[in-house]
């Protein structure tokens, strides 16, 4: 069986919340996410969904608004994706 599945990484800073998001994709759904913020770093993922008044991200790929600079490789992500 071959495996089709697409990763896709984002690295996003929201300017309104002061935060920056680290955001893996797969098939266009979010399974891991890492918000960085004056309050700490928090990870966030299918297992654990909701943290400290975070949570997942629950939108498609597809319905986010991305720029091309916003992807990065799956190293750039593992590099924040520690304990």
């Amino acid at each position: 069986m071959i495996n089709n599945v697409k990763d896709q990484f984002i690295e996003k800073y929201w300017t309104e919340e002061d935060v920056l998001f680290y955001i893996h994709f797969k098939d266009g759904s979010a399974v891991q996410q890492i918000e960085i913020s004056q309050k700490g770093k928090r990870f966030l993922s299918l297992e654990v969904p909701v943290m400290d008044g975070s949570m997942l991200c629950d939108q498609s790929i597809d319905q986010l608004d991305f720029d091309q600079n916003d992807f990065i490789t799956k190293d750039e992500f593992e590099k924040n994706w520690k304990y």
